[in-house]
């Protein structure tokens, strides 16, 4: 019992944990406020959560700041790239839904299109925060990992939407907890599903 208890035994080391995320989680959403470094935000994100897995216990607020400031621009563009795309998907997808009237064959392949792209979504931001790359490369990566390992992909996008989409609207008496874990708690187990995929493609964690 002690041992469990102790400064190296599970409890303290999940309730570590914890606080890292919640702190990261705070950050993060102050990262976002600017609206266009929304992106910078997430790679931030991204590259403090692996170095908690990594490492542990982490100073959060140096390593955010450090990896905001260092991911300032790539961030940006990024999320610009993200945001426009999706942007005109959903207006292409409108304007043929008009056009076609509806026609489920017609609108099928923007569908599909619109998948691949939601599932890719899912390795931008980890991708800019696990590895130094460039945006070109991120977005080749991101598109290849999303459709060799779409099950995975389609895991990760659906607990993001679990948790950052729907607990807010089926769940409001979580919302108080939603707010202080939300992003970094997703992050975290995001980076659970991410770190085999990786790991598969020569990443040795």
């Amino acid at each position: 019992m002690k041992t469990l208890f102790s400064i190296d035994g599970k409890v303290y080391a999940v309730l570590n944990v914890m606080v890292e995320l919640l702190e990261l989680n705070l950050l993060f959403i102050i990262g976002c406020l600017p609206i266009v470094t929304i992106g910078s935000s997430a790679v931030s994100l991204y590259e403090v959560v692996f170095q908690i897995r990594k490492e542990g216990t982490v100073r959060v607020l140096p390593r955010f700041w450090k990896a905001f400031r260092g991911n300032l621009l790539k961030g940006i563009v990024l999320w610009a790239i993200v945001a426009a795309t999706f942007a005109a998907m959903v207006l292409s997808y409108w304007m043929l839904s008009n056009t076609s009237h509806g026609n489920i064959l017609v609108l099928l392949p923007m569908c599909v299109i619109i998948a691949v792209l939601l599932l890719a979504s899912g390795y931008v931001f980890a991708l800019a925060g696990r590895y130094d790359m460039g945006v070109a490369a991120i977005v080749r990566a991101s598109l290849s990992l999303a459709l060799q390992h779409a099950f995975i992909s389609a895991l990760a996008v659906i607990l993001f939407l679990a948790v950052v989409c729907l607990i807010p609207v089926l769940l409001p008496r979580l919302l108080f907890l939603w707010v202080f874990f939300a992003f970094g708690l997703t992050a975290y187990l995001h980076s659970w599903l991410l770190i085999r995929v990786f790991e598969q493609h020569g990443d040795a964690g």
